[in-house]
């Protein structure tokens, strides 16, 4: 069963027990520990000494009101969710209050379905941003910023979805299979305003060339051979909701130039159509492919490249950041035993540091399979080398120290290798041009995002490359 701590914040203590035993008569899944409070002051002071997973808070409170306590709360910990409970007449301080953070509102009286519907959804949302944290976005220019601990981390996380949410940019998603890319962009979705519209996902590498036109934009009956009835297309399903391009590195030419109208237009023209159509949806795409050496040999549209990175975000593939691997683990432990009903108390030394010598080409993808596996052939209160995969153990035990060529001396690893000499050489071309990002991009042949995603991936400090 899972623990949920919630904080009830109304001035009326009939409609705090009311709420409290609406959540507890009808939500057998979850043990909420309820705590109340009277004032918007009150609840500040509760969230700034305990962490709440749910606030729900009335909007019209004296002293400080629920819009004004909104802000502090979300201020102190961008994680709590908030859903304002509002009189009708009172509709447009909940709507102002979603776009400075609410999750949402349910009216008063408060009616048990629609409140026990909304506070699902946030749990659901909730979990899903959580294990968002695991994949560790972080925006491409982002270099500043230092790598953090698991806390902070899950905080900046937060406030990237937050301040994502907030409005209908196009963002793009980049990153290895598996990093988490499609999980961006539902917690995204499920985090804005347009969270009630519908999520379509499309994998634009999976639909045959000839299909693709009429799988976004729809088609007429009797358009083309095989068009027996008329078909609603994936952008109009999305109206009012967000569409989900993966892989949009796979599009060819001329799929490129109707997508890059949609963007500019916003409306399209069914396949065998004569009417335009309308659209209002939010579009976020995601690629594992290099789009800046697809624009360099004319396969991507560079104006369509710029339409769609106006928000990039990076995923660190798993190996970049093998020092979160324990608290990945954790992560999915917990997970796996509320899923499977176990009690597995995590996993032992020796199979962890098997785990930390493996390169997870399938990223955390991989490791989620693996640790749901494990939890189906493990017996015991703890994981061990024997529940591992083969591949796993083989790869560990043949990883042998030797020394290469140059200034490496490492395991026998051609993507290590790799990685060592590649912050070399970006070591060395910062030196050579003093630290200046822009001269070393012009110098080294290096795309500047490349450029300045790797120099925080090897934490490399530039100010002091430029003072040798």
């Amino acid at each position: 069963m899972t623990e949920l701590n919630v904080l009830i914040v109304d001035d009326e203590a009939e409609l705090r027990k009311s709420v409290a035993s609406i959540l507890g008569t009808t939500m057998p899944e979850y043990l909420f520990r309820i705590s109340e409070a009277g004032t918007g002051q009150e609840a500040i002071d509760r969230v700034r000494s305990r962490d709440f997973d749910l606030v729900l808070m009335d909007v019209r409170m004296p002293e400080l009101d629920g819009i004004e306590a909104l802000a502090q709360i979300k201020s102190h910990d961008p994680r709590t969710f908030v859903v304002l409970m509002t009189a009708h007449a009172n509709l447009g301080d909940a709507v102002e209050a979603i776009k400075r953070g609410a999750y949402d509102y349910v009216e008063k009286p408060v009616q048990p379905e629609k409140l026990v519907q909304i506070v699902k959804k946030a749990i659901e949302t909730q979990e899903m941003v959580s294990e968002l944290a695991v994949s560790a976005p972080i925006f491409d220019d982002d270099v500043d910023t230092e790598f953090v601990g698991s806390s902070k981390k899950m905080r900046e996380i937060f406030d990237l979805i937050n301040r994502l949410s907030q409005v209908d940019t196009t963002v793009l998603i980049r990153g290895e299979n598996g990093t988490g890319k499609e999980l961006v962009a539902r917690a995204i979705h499920f985090n804005s305003p347009r969270k009630h519209g519908e999520f379509v996902a499309i994998n634009c590498g999976a639909i045959p060339e000839s299909l693709m036109e009429s799988e976004f934009f729809g088609h007429e009956k009797g358009s083309f051979t095989g068009a027996v009835e008329r078909k609603i297309g994936k952008f109009q399903l999305a109206n009012k909701g967000t569409i989900f391009l993966d892989e949009i590195g796979e599009l060819k030419p001329d799929m490129q130039v109707k997508l890059l109208r949609v963007l500019q237009e916003r409306k399209f023209v069914p396949v065998g159509g004569n009417r335009e159509v309308a659209t209002n949806t939010r579009i976020v795409t995601a690629t594992n492919r290099n789009l800046e050496k697809m624009i360099e040999e004319s396969e991507f549209r560079e104006d369509l490249f710029y339409r769609l990175n106006v928000m990039p975000i990076y995923l660190p593939p798993l190996r970049e950041r093998l020092d979160d691997l324990e608290n990945l683990i954790s992560y999915f432990v917990r997970k796996y035993n509320r899923k499977l009903a176990r009690n597995i108390q995590g996993f032992g030394d020796d199979a962890i540091e098997v785990l930390r010598r493996y390169r997870w080409p399938g990223n955390i993808r991989e490791l989620e399979n693996l640790i749901e596996r494990c939890f189906i052939m493990e017996n015991s209160a703890r994981i061990e080398v024997t529940a591992l995969p083969d591949n796993i153990k083989n790869y560990a035990q043949g990883n042998v120290a030797i020394d290469l060529p140059g200034s490496y001396s490492g395991p026998l690893d051609f993507d290590r290798f790799k990685e060592q000499t590649e912050k070399e050489f970006i070591m060395q071309a910062l030196r050579a041009n003093r630290g200046r990002i822009n001269q070393t991009v012009a110098h080294a042949n290096i795309p500047k995002n490349t450029l300045l995603r790797k120099i925080k991936k090897y934490q490399i400090n530039v100010k002091e490359l430029g003072e040798d």
